[in-house]
């Protein structure tokens, strides 16, 4: 199996995909979010590789649609820019239209060269958190920019290796989430028999 190596960056750039982060602070306020509507994704919200939308922030449609460049497209990835910048998120089909917070930033491509899903569990691996730690700027809280992450060194084989890999991984994946989601029913299921053998 033949591997190449590139930086995200130009592989994204062949793709005619985009690098981008959210929108600054001056284009969504903290008056614009409301009870109801579009989810915002923000970096309290990615966890486990995908968007938790428990405390998920919202916005009116008129407002989505005011900053639709900063929409998200099904099989985009997510990553917070600042703070604990080694998190990222998958974007689902059912997800296609909420919008990249402010503190987010994310990779959009077509996947002709690079399959998202090959892309989402590159990242994955601890050498590229160690990456993007040591490149982003700040002391305090780190800081990541479109360019930095545009240099991103990526090594990848051959498209039909990456599918398989993908696949693979996926599969996993989604057994790992499918028994977390047992274990989540099972602790429920023993919390309310302890309650109903010893507190009431």
């Amino acid at each position: 199996m033949k591997w190449l190596d590139s930086t995200l960056g130009e592989l994204i750039e062949k793709e005619g995909g985009v690098i981008q982060t959210g929108p600054f602070g001056s284009q969504l306020h903290q008056t614009d979010y409301q009870p109801e509507g579009i989810p915002v994704v923000m970096p309290k919200d990615i966890a486990d590789g995908q968007v938790s939308t428990e405390s998920v922030a919202r916005v009116s449609e008129e407002t989505a649609n005011r900053l639709a460049r900063h929409k998200l497209k099904a099989r985009s990835i997510v990553l917070p820019r600042r703070g604990e910048i080694r998190k990222r998120a998958f974007i689902r089909p059912e997800q296609q239209g909420w919008l990249c917070g402010t503190g987010c930033l994310k990779i959009e491509f077509l996947g002709t060269n690079i399959v998202p899903e090959f892309l989402y569990y590159f990242m994955d691996q601890g050498h590229v958190g160690q990456w993007l730690e040591q490149h982003a700027v700040g002391t305090t809280m780190l800081n990541l920019s479109a360019g930095i992450v545009a240099e991103l060194p990526v090594r990848y084989p051959g498209i039909q290796s990456q599918r398989k890999i993908a696949d693979i991984l996926s599969a996993y994946g989604d057994l790992i989430e499918n028994n977390r989601r047992r274990m989540a029913l099972l602790e429920k299921a023993a919390r309310l028999l302890y309650e109903e053998w010893f507190v009431r």
